[in-house]
């Protein structure tokens, strides 16, 4: 999947701009605030209908200007050309069109067209709270399974219903037999997205393990853990996700006939089951709290980095992190939930969005676009280097923004090379646009 060419209109700093990128490697150069995050925002719009750092949309719209609109066209080999289109009013309807027809849901768009976005907001991975993890694990798999991004909207709905119960019974307007049917919902849907999560984490959790061990040449060793507050006990995580991936992965990473394989009734009925004596044994404190304290919203995965056999350290503080004894060893864990260099954070993140680029590939058979936002900034020249050779292996089209070409075009094979300056687009090579 390429992107032709991409038309921004009072899209954040731009009044109207048109880019064609011709090439696979795209070298975006300028300076601080000219619009580099901006142009690689756009793109990612169009993709995923939202953006990886505004809250609403309205925020996108440039300043005293009445509405945006984008309009990028994408090829998926020779003759299949896609039309894309996003048009937001400020006090309209956000609206979006695939080759001038309208689209009825905004969900529906997710997964069409697959975009990685690496920028310093992915830090948020490994030093943000446990909602930062959980969201990059929801938008991976809705990317490759719509059924996923349905059980996800359904159980999101039915908590918010759960949750104004709960509210209602502790003011003593509802009975608290009417909790019965949203735990059965609760449940129906909350067992698919686990069931779902330990499948794509097991797999990510491999792909980024060996980025990492290339990344930092085997001299630190990442840990990678998935933290339940519906499966509390540790080793039921484990066998399930051992029972879940070799029944559902068989024996490769890279065989997507393999991947979509239903689980096994016998996974699914032990998560239900962990999962409905969490949400019993739970009940009484959310009737206290008046909201729901067990589910898929609020699980996590726990990022640490191993320091030899008896010491790692934890990049982040998490609702279910464990204590800093290992209650089976007694052997101390130094916590740094504040420490760690943003070299090491920076790597980590991005061997974390490498597995998400490598996962997408292999469950989609389709290389996802790839935005790299200022990643190169605190990156050794020999990280660099691995980083941009796995991307050309991938033959993944690929956009990076960097204030300074010249570190990474030695890196490069003849990439299409574009500079901005007050949301304006030059061009540095020879003819960008199409004869």
């Amino acid at each position: 999947m390429l992107l032709n060419h991409i038309v921004l209109r009072n899209f954040r700093n731009y009044i109207n701009c048109e880019v064609y990128f011709p090439k696979p490697v795209n070298l975006i150069v300028g300076g601080n605030a000219q619009g580099k995050t901006s142009l690689l925002e756009a793109i990612y719009f169009l993709c995923t209908a939202e953006s990886h750092r505004a809250t609403h949309d309205a925020e996108l719209i440039r300043h005293h200007e009445s509405g945006f609109y984008l309009k990028g066209t994408l090829r998926n080999g020779s003759d299949d050309v896609t039309s894309l289109e996003a048009i937001k009013q400020a006090r309209g309807q956000f609206r979006l069109k695939k080759n001038g027809i309208l689209q009825a849901k905004r969900s529906e768009w997710i997964g069409q067209f697959n975009v990685v976005f690496f920028s310093p907001e992915s830090l948020t991975l490994v030093k943000g709270g446990p909602s930062e993890r959980r969201r990059f694990l929801d938008l991976l798999i809705s990317q490759i399974d719509n059924e996923y991004l349905k059980n996800l909207q359904k159980y999101n709905l039915v908590l918010k219903q759960r949750n104004e119960l709960l509210k209602q019974i502790r003011a003593m307007f509802a009975n608290v037999t009417q909790l019965d049917a949203w735990d059965k919902l609760l449940l129906m849907h909350g067992t698919a997205i686990i069931i779902k999560r330990l499948e794509i984490f097991h797999q990510l959790k491999v792909h980024a393990i060996q980025n990492h061990q290339e990344l930092t040449g085997g001299l630190e060793n990442l840990v990678l853990t998935y933290r339940s507050a519906s499966v509390s006990n540790d080793t039921s995580i484990d066998d399930i996700t051992c029972s879940t991936s070799e029944t559902t992965f068989g024996s490769s990473l890279a065989e997507p006939s393999n991947i979509f394989h239903k689980s096994t009734r016998e996974t699914e009925d032990k998560v239900a089951k962990h999962f409905g004596i969490s949400l019993n044994a739970s009940r009484e404190a959310d009737l206290q709290r008046g909201t729901t304290l067990v589910g898929p919203h609020r699980d996590d995965f726990l990022i640490e980095l191993e320091n030899g056999p008896e010491e790692r350290i934890t990049y982040h503080d998490s609702e279910n992190d464990p204590q800093d004894s290992d209650p089976e060893t007694g052997t101390f864990r130094e916590v740094a939930r504040s420490y760690g260099s943003q070299g090491q954070q920076r790597t980590i993140a991005l061997a974390l969005k490498l597995a998400e680029l490598e996962l997408i590939r292999h469950l989609t058979g389709r290389d996802p676009i790839v935005l790299l936002d200022d990643v190169t900034s605190e990156l050794d020249y020999k990280r660099i280097g691995y980083l941009l050779g796995v991307l050309q292996n991938l033959s993944a089209q690929t956009f990076i923004t960097t204030t300074h070409a010249e570190p990474l075009v030695h890196h490069l094979d003849q990439p299409n090379i574009l500079t901005v300056e007050n949301a304006q687009i030059n061009y540095a090579t020879e003819t960008n646009e199409p004869s």
